[in-house]
């Protein structure tokens, strides 16, 4: 069954960071919507081991990468290859955006086998 939501009907609320996330177990694909109020940032940074597809849904700002910044406006769809330096800054009148990629694997927490030399 498909999963349907509306970026547009997300609470208009100050809160930052992401507003909405697939939450399906057993999916390929993850996808945040990621807000920022007016003048904050994310300060730049490696991006992880999966190409990021960025799609700007509401408000305006800056992404900033090694080769400079760039403008960003709703509609504006971006693509940063894995790896890419990323950072963000909203406008006046914040900055909301939709990121996609390839679903990565969660860290797990286990049992470290023992070393060879521990077993004589």
């Amino acid at each position: 069954m498909p999963i349907l939501t509306n970026t547009s009907d997300q609470p208009e609320q100050p809160r930052r960071g992401a507003v909405w996330s697939i939450a399906e177990p057993g999916r390929e694909l993850d996808s945040n919507l990621i807000r920022l109020p007016p003048g904050e940032e994310i300060p730049p940074h490696p991006g992880a081991e999966v190409d990021t597809l960025v799609h700007v849904v509401r408000g305006e700002g800056v992404l900033r990468t090694e080769a400079g910044e760039e403008p960003l406006r709703a509609g504006d769809v971006a693509l940063l290859p894995r790896g890419t330096v990323r950072g963000f800054r909203a406008g006046e009148e914040g900055l909301e955006y939709l990121t996609v990629h390839r679903r990565r694997q969660a860290l797990r927490i286990g049992v470290r086998p023992p070393s060879p030399r521990a077993r004589s």
